[in-house]
């Protein structure tokens, strides 16, 4: 009883000095309060009409937008703050970015709220979903002028290159990777979030052979990519692709990734005054945690096997995909007011299955381009061409921008493409042809 005594009077008497230190009247500043924290507010505003003419369309496959042909608008935004300090040679801080009515920018820059350290020995981020290998990929979209988003407006699933599927052929695009545009976050419980899977990253300080040569290294960890930050840990926030075929059955894909690495390995080289030489291998390898499952649909009143009762579907096959194994080489040349660029990238045959990609399994791509500045205005001719389970793209793009004052850039482009596939189950099938052209007239605005 006395130690308890004692212990109530030490509480009481403690609580009374704060209380009383509460109480002292405060002196008030003799100046203004300095932080030393630096808070940078960064903003982007983009605003694009897309004007689309590609043949073997009919009826409401001309449309552009939903109800409207010939041509569509498009804008996206994004919105960061960034804070910062510095203390001992270590800078520390993070990024948080601000999510817009409006689609996610493709940009790293403009993406992926995470904390990083960063010093003498490199930079550490914890939580961006931007791994190494996007960061440091060099293709020819480095050098480019303009929109480049040309296949935002082309029709790739029209009823002549479907041939009465339920799907069509499946294309790329661009230089791609899984960890960056494809294994994001989807489903229609987050309409405004398409970011990738959390990770963690380091990259080295650039490392000076010579005053002529740096060398850079990066590498990224993704623990499980389906853990994008949407949802709990323990639900998967990735779409599920369903493929639906003949007979009320359909293959539904779960392409998730685990203990996936990415990285990548630059050379910035100046060769001589006004001439230098950037070179870079990327690449991602994870397991795959990936699922293939063919279903069918008991259910003869309701094909659609989304809203099908799941007791009323049975399980045909069973089959787990390819692991992810991807790499892209690219290169740019400064001389002078001149740019070139080229790269050779290849996804493999990363999270898919014979079972179902019965006409290749294979995905490899080739871009080149030739950019020219002067002051404020740049131009460029650049070239793309893939080669997706066979399903191949050709397209060249001209583009041209301008910045016509701080922070703000018009520009247009206009591309001409080629598109050759069939829907990948259907080997049988003949290989059907469309070719389009898209023009863009935009403007970008940078904060």
């Amino acid at each position: 009883m006395k130690i308890k005594n004692k212990l109530l009077l030490i509480f009481l008497t403690s609580c009374s000095f704060c209380l009383s230190s509460f109480a002292q009247p405060s002196e008030p500043s003799s100046g203004p309060v300095v932080s030393d924290l630096k808070l940078k507010i960064s903003g982007y505003g983009h605003f694009q009409s897309g004007f689309r003419n590609q043949n073997h369309l009919a009826g409401s496959e001309k449309n552009v937008s939903a109800n409207r042909d010939g041509f569509a608008f498009f804008n996206d935004a994004a919105l960061f703050t960034e804070i910062s300090n510095e203390i001992n040679g270590i800078t520390y801080g993070g990024k948080i970015v601000l999510v817009p009515t409006a689609k996610r920018k493709g940009c790293a820059t403009y993406n992926g709220s995470h904390v990083y350290l960063e010093s003498v020995y490199g930079r550490f981020e914890a939580g961006s979903p931007i791994d190494a290998a996007s960061n440091m990929l060099v293709d020819s979209g480095s050098i480019t002028s303009a929109g480049g988003d040309w296949d935002r407006y082309a029709k790739f699933d029209s009823n002549d290159i479907k041939q009465g599927k339920d799907f069509g052929p499946d294309f790329a695009t661009f230089g791609e990777y899984f960890l960056d545009s494809k294994l994001v976050t989807g489903g229609d419980e987050h309409p405004y979030s398409n970011e990738p899977g959390r990770k963690i990253s380091y990259y080295t300080p650039k490392f000076e052979f010579n005053e002529k040569s740096k060398l850079q290294f990066g590498l990224s960890y993704t623990p499980d990519s389906s853990n994008t930050g949407a949802n709990n840990p323990d639900k998967n926030s990735t779409n599920i692709d369903i493929k639906q075929i003949e007979n009320n059955q359909y293959f539904r894909f779960d392409k998730s990734v685990k203990n996936a690495f990415s990285g990548g390995v630059s050379l910035e080289q100046n060769i001589s005054d006004g001439i230098d030489l950037k070179v870079a291998l990327t690449g991602e390898y994870g397991k795959s945690a990936a699922q293939l499952k063919k279903m069918q649909n008991n259910d003869a009143t309701n094909t659609d096997p989304k809203k099908a009762n799941s007791n009323q579907q049975t399980l045909l096959s069973y089959n787990k995909l390819s692991d992810l194994k991807t790499y892209n080489l690219g290169a740019v040349l400064n001389v002078g007011n001149f740019s070139y660029a080229g790269s050779i990238g290849s996804l493999g045959k990363s999270l898919t299955s014979s079972e179902f990609q019965k006409t290749g399994r294979d995905t490899k791509y080739y871009t080149g381009a030739i950019a020219y500045k002067q002051g404020p205005f740049t131009s460029s001719v650049s070239y793309f061409r893939s080669d997706r389970y066979k399903n191949i793209v050709d397209c060249v793009t001209l583009g041209t921008d301008y910045i016509l004052a701080p922070g703000f850039k018009p520009y247009a482009e206009i591309s001409g493409f080629s598109l050759k596939g069939k829907p990948e189950f259907y080997p049988d099938l003949p290989k059907k042809k469309t070719r389009g052209t898209v023009a863009l007239i935009g403007a970008k605005l940078s904060l």
